[in-house]
């Protein structure tokens, strides 16, 4: 999913606008939180996630360390 798409989305499920500064990573983690989700992308939490996350196959791909 492209910013755009995920900023749509945000709007969608009652996000502010400010939230378009945001990084993919936090603005996909803003999301999960408005809609009652652990805001887990990206994190250790990856390896346990269900498989209704919408971002799963996103976010369970190999990362070096530093992008995270």
């Amino acid at each position: 999913m492209n910013i755009e798409s995920l900023q749509q989305l945000a709007a969608q499920v009652g996000l502010p606008e400010y939230r378009d500064n945001l990084s993919q990573k936090n603005l996909i983690r803003a999301i999960q939180r408005q809609r009652g989700e652990e805001p887990c992308y990206l994190t250790d939490k990856r390896y346990t996630c269900n498989d209704a996350c919408d971002w799963r196959a996103s976010c369970q791909k190999l990362r070096a360390v530093w992008l995270r």
